[in-house]
């Protein structure tokens, strides 16, 4: 792989170097640092300074022609690379104004989710998003169609999707090292997405964006023996899950200098999941049951001076952070809750290029049975830097 990407990089270099059509890409470097600590008893980490491997995001965009434009993101985490985002766009020139988007990208289910990390006020990702969408996000391959609605007094915008499905099944396999091999626990069965969105000018200050999505199809495919007979034959099921959200963006900007965000997301998750019920001849009957869970998130933002920043964020989500992905956990999970509170200064002393974030996490957790567990407290010191020019993202 890596003699892969090292070759595709010097082919860039030189395209980019001697050819002199006028459609060569724009190529931008997205580089992170982090250290933390934390509290967390019985780990190597407690306590001490914790220097995290550096992260990288390589982006290559620009317009194939006067009508469409086409994007790649490859991204170093872990000390691996892989493609993060490669996707090609119609903007312009197609019958309703309609845009059309092809290729592995972020799936516009929210807000948040359609903007890299580098880009959010906060530092760690959303608890529900973990939960339900997996550690990178609603990322998936696809298709999207999109359409300016026409509303005379504000802006709305539908999206309609049709995705892969494989961000859905990562967040269930039984072992993090058969990640790779999730298509084995759902089949080929595409899942839909859609979100439909408004913006408003409430006044010369004052924007707000609104947002409905929703998210459906098919999260796994398994095996149940629904008599409870060791010898019987297994009769093959396929489990459905629907997602509903809600979201909202407020921003105040009196001027250039002052900034006020306050935005949140709330998911509604309601999907078939795997059960042991009582024993049946000789082993316990396997069955499908429905159950519905929640998750969600507020913050708010203060810029001021134009350099520097001070906001907190409230969580919650079923599903304990840091369980192993598996049928009865996480976005399967409707009796354990995480619940988050965090906060974080930020200094930007050149707009867009350079950032230095401070935030502090403090995870709680509820067991449905009792269970007692400690609160995790983390501390992280994080600076990012944006060389070329990758542009901010839009609101």
């Amino acid at each position: 792989m890596k003699y892969i990407l090292i070759f595709f990089l010097f082919i860039l270099l030189i395209t980019n170097t001697y050819s002199q059509s006028n459609v060569n890409p724009d190529i931008s470097l997205i580089g992170t640092f982090s250290a933390f600590t934390n509290n967390i008893k019985d780990t190597p980490e407690h306590g001490k300074l914790n220097f995290e491997t550096p992260s990288m995001e390589l982006y290559i965009d620009g317009y194939l022609n006067p009508y469409s434009h086409a994007t790649a993101n490859i991204a170093l985490e872990g000390g691996e690379f892989h493609l993060e985002e490669i996707y090609a766009q119609i903007l312009r020139g197609l019958p309703l104004d309609m845009q059309i988007k092809a290729g592995k990208y972020l799936v516009g289910y929210g807000k948040i989710n359609t903007i890299h990390p580098h880009a959010w006020q906060f530092i760690e990702r959303p608890l529900f998003h973990q939960v339900f969408f997996g550690p990178e996000g609603f990322n998936d391959i696809g298709v999207n169609f999109s359409f300016i609605l026409p509303t005379e007094s504000f802006y709305s915008n539908l999206d309609l999707g049709i995705c892969k499905g494989d961000a859905i099944a990562k967040t269930e396999v039984f072992d993090p090292a058969d990640a790779d091999n999730y298509v084995d626990f759902r089949g080929n069965s595409p899942i839909f997405v859609g979100r439909l969105s408004s913006f408003f000018d409430l006044d010369d200050y004052t924007n707000l964006e609104v947002g409905l999505s929703s998210s459906y199809g098919v999260h796994a495919k398994m095996d149940f023996n629904t008599v409870g007979d060791s010898t019987a034959e297994l009769e093959n099921k396929s489990l459905k899950y629907f997602y509903g959200g809600i979201d909202f963006k407020l921003k105040y900007k009196p001027d250039s200098y002052t900034a006020l965000t306050v935005q949140g997301e709330g998911l509604i998750n309601n999907r078939q999941v795997f059960h042991q019920g009582d024993v049946g001849v000789n082993i316990p009957v396997e069955i499908s049951e429905k159950i519905n869970s929640f998750g969600g998130f507020i913050f708010i933002d203060y810029l001021f001076s134009r350099q520097f920043s001070v906001g907190a964020k409230y969580d919650f989500t079923y599903g304990i952070i840091g369980d192993e992905p598996s049928f009865s956990t996480l976005s399967n999970d409707d009796k354990n809750m995480t619940h988050c509170i965090s906060g974080w200064f930020g200094y930007y002393p050149i707009e867009e290029t350079l950032a230095f974030r401070l935030g502090v996490q403090n995870l709680s957790f509820k067991y449905d049975d009792g269970t007692l567990r400690d609160n995790e407290t983390t501390i992280t010191l994080q600076m990012l830097f944006s060389l070329g020019p990758h542009k901010a993202h839009p609101f």
